[in-house]
């Protein structure tokens, strides 16, 4: 698949979800946990993993075919890597980057959970740097522009999936940037306010994942 195939299979994909937080924000105003009624909850919940795991789609399947070999938005030629025969192939790379091994394609994975979390942007660039596909730097490029959509987001989804005080005090230290107010639940935090922008948290993310994705694929 093109790269520019991909990045709009991304839109595409958080498309819905985006709609649905869009329709919550218009028609209710969050600004305490006591805002949030249980539904309103669990379906940002919902958004949150959804969108997040859309992202990581998205890098997976943009550093897999770029080193299996795709092309650009351009029509330029990214080559295959060679020994990088399959999807299977990179993945088994993938996973010796992740362990701390040097990377060789002859090891083969179709096990998907011994992955690593594709859309962590520190484990991303380790396997940009570790895979070295022909168009490294500009998806290096890309996880500079998303590291903080990245960082937010996989963190409110993290501490959703595992809400207790651990992960609530991991959440509150990405807060600086935000406007916030007390909440009950770590998705309730898609209502902070970005303190330079006046967007909510999640229309912001949102925008530099897509910005982003879209660096990526020129």
């Amino acid at each position: 698949m093109s790269l520019d195939a991909i990045q709009a299979a991304f839109e595409s994909e958080i498309a819905e979800s985006v709609r649905a937080y869009e329709e919550l924000a218009t028609t209710k105003t969050f600004a305490r946990a006591a805002d949030f009624d249980h539904e309103d909850t669990c379906m940002l919940e919902g958004v949150t993993s959804h969108i997040w795991q859309a992202w990581c789609r998205f890098c997976r399947t943009l550093i897999v075919d770029s080193c299996i070999g795709t092309t650009d938005a351009s029509g330029n030629l990214i080559p295959q890597l060679p020994g990088a025969l399959s999807e299977q192939h990179v993945s088994g790379a993938v996973i010796r980057i992740k362990n701390g091994r040097t990377p060789t394609w002859g090891t083969l994975n179709a096990v998907l959970r011994f992955e690593p979390t594709w859309g962590d942007i520190d484990v991303l660039t380790d396997i940009i740097r570790g895979t070295a596909p022909a168009n490294a730097t500009k998806i290096s490029g890309m996880c500079t522009l998303a590291s903080t959509s990245s960082r937010i987001i996989h963190r409110v989804r993290n501490a959703s999936a595992h809400h207790n005080t651990q992960t609530m005090t991991e959440l509150q230290r990405l807060s600086s940037g935000y406007k916030t107010f007390p909440i009950a639940h770590p998705a309730q935090a898609l209502f902070w306010v970005d303190s330079s922008t006046g967007n909510y948290l999640l229309p912001e993310a949102i925008e530099g994942f897509i910005v982003a994705s879209m660096f990526a694929v020129v």
